[in-house]
């Protein structure tokens, strides 16, 4: 049985997840900080999820309008903050910042999102982004307990199965991504962050059901949270890592 990021399900339990862990919380943070979001701002938030990047955006005062795809992730995020604009599809007004929080993976390809982008931009404005490094193939550090990388946890949850999905285009590297936000236009300011992840955290994420539907698309949602409970059982829950995320924040030129 697969979920998919529209299905109900799936966006009720990273609802869920956000409220539980600090994970998300903490990657907004900084990026809210590294846009220099300030009050009368016009902020575009894509790939807005349930609205939790736009969050700390409408905090800081800015307008908001948050763009989402997912008719179940927009359905939660409106319910949330009803004070920002929901649209399904990017809108053709200009803005003085475009964020997105760790779904810059959603705007495949990249190179002609980057210029799109670029040119929904007022001048002096910024798109700034962020996504864990895992996604660029750059390494986690580790971090404490028997299982300092938190492998342990995905091959109990495997138990010899093996994914079955559809390919997809990679991501590319770091110098990749600044190549691309350069030739669309952009002066790119990298920068990086850890956030410490526990192994109660990747066990309520791997809770959300899009995440296995690869390992284990033939299951329903009871029985995939039964193999996840026993996968943890038998797993150090003292265990912990580091994990790197990457962002930027990209000027137009």
């Amino acid at each position: 049985m697969k979920y998919g990021w529209d299905h109900p399900a799936t966006a009720e339990r990273y609802e869920q997840f956000c409220g539980r862990h600090a994970r998300y919380r903490e990657a907004n943070e900084h990026l809210i900080a590294r846009a220099a979001v300030e009050r009368s701002q016009s902020i575009l938030d894509i790939a807005s999820g349930t609205g939790r990047t736009a969050e700390g955006a409408l905090s800081a005062g800015a307008s908001v309008v948050c763009c989402e795809p997912s008719t179940a992730m927009r359905c939660i995020g409106m319910r949330r903050l009803p004070d920002a604009e929901w649209l399904q599809s990017w809108p053709r007004r200009m803005f003085d910042r475009i964020l997105c929080g760790a779904g810059v993976w959603q705007l495949l390809p990249l190179g002609d999102s980057f210029e799109r982008l670029c040119g929904l931009l007022r001048p002096g404005g910024a798109f700034v982004f962020n996504i864990p490094g895992l996604h660029l193939r750059v390494p986690d550090e580790p971090g404490g307990g028997s299982d300092p990388l938190l492998f342990e946890f995905a091959s109990q949850l495997a138990a010899g199965s093996v994914p079955v999905a559809a390919p997809v285009e990679p991501l590319p590297d770091p110098s990749g991504i600044e190549a691309m936000l350069s030739a669309a236009g952009f002066d790119p300011e990298p920068w990086r962050f850890r956030i410490r992840i526990t192994q109660a955290s990747l066990r309520d994420w791997m809770k959300i059901p899009v995440l296995t539907d690869a390992l284990l698309g033939e299951l329903d949602l009871e029985a995939r949270d039964r193999r996840i409970e026993e996968a943890w059982r038998k797993v150090d829950p003292e265990s912990w890592k580091w994990e790197t995320w990457l962002g930027w924040t990209a000027w137009k030129r």
